[in-house]
């Protein structure tokens, strides 16, 4: 019997609440509540087996949303730090994304109702669950659209590059983002806004997660946005800041410094306090 996959299995006897599969050498359960129809001795069913929450090996006639050979979009339902993520995927019992396969950063860990594009894994006759590479996600999902320049599409971190992010949409199509084309830390599994800057062959793309209006802020605000962004959102810097502790800082005059802030808040992504200014969340 092979676990995380589909296996032909006969029915050997019903029992009050289950009926027992065989291969021949082996015994499983499938629980009534799971059958089709009734089903005869000797009858020949097709079942997907999964290890449940007690570690026996258990029938199915539920299609799992990823198996050992077919990967798919598995959502995040919970994280325990000391085990990693828990991702359903379609049984009852979810699946473990083990801690060591997860960014070394806690912060780029995905949350709950974060999509990872995951296979199953076998290992001592338990199922694990395995973000696959990056080459799988491309001969698993072939989009038949093409995104066109200028628009937005959403789609979802999945990989970390020394450069840049790699995003998928849920149709599969692959978008680079360069991280000067950021203004934030993404987390593994995090859905994103993505506006597409050019097309390549092979439905690969060049995005920017940076907000359009962003684009058209001038050197200043950017160099203060910039500045926050790597502050974790915050900075004792405000229009009352001395003009020598502005310049040191920014490289600026207090009084380009004051116009960018200006263009900022009325963009609607700082707050103005007396003693800090903050980047709305």
């Amino acid at each position: 019997m092979q676990i995380g996959q589909f296996n032909r299995l006969r029915v050997l006897r019903e029992s009050d609440i289950a009926y027992v599969l065989t291969d021949g050498t082996q015994e499983v359960f499938l629980h009534k509540k799971e059958a089709l129809k009734p089903y005869a001795n000797n009858e020949e069913i097709e079942v997907f087996l999964y290890v449940d929450n007690i570690g026996r090996i258990t029938a199915s006639t539920k299609n799992p949303l990823a198996t050992i050979d077919h990967p798919g979009w598995l959502q995040v339902v919970s994280i325990q730090h000391q085990y990693g993520a828990f991702l359903h995927y379609g049984m009852v019992k979810d699946g473990l994304l083990s801690k060591d396969d997860l960014p070394l950063q806690i912060e780029k860990w995905p949350h709950v109702n974060d999509w990872i594009f995951c296979q199953l894994k076998e290992k001592k006759n338990h199922l694990f669950v395995k973000q696959v590479a990056r080459k799988m996600v491309r001969e698993t999902l072939q989009p038949q659209t093409t995104l066109a320049v200028k628009t937005t599409v959403e789609a979802i971190v999945c990989y970390f590059l020394s450069d840049g992010l790699v995003l998928f949409t849920k149709e599969g199509h692959e978008l680079f983002v360069h991280y000067n084309q950021t203004r934030k830390d993404y987390r593994l599994g995090e859905t994103v806004e993505a506006r597409i800057l050019s097309v390549h062959d092979n439905h690969e793309y060049v995005a920017s997660l940076i907000g359009q209006k962003e684009t058209m802020f001038d050197v200043d605000s950017q160099r203060i946005l910039e500045y926050l962004q790597h502050h974790n959102g915050q900075m004792r810097f405000t229009d009352r800041s001395s003009p020598e502790d502005i310049q040191a800082a920014f490289r600026m005059s207090k009084g380009a410094f004051k116009r960018a802030l200006g263009t900022l808040y009325k963009a609607g992504l700082i707050l103005l306090n007396e003693e800090t200014t903050q980047l709305k969340t």
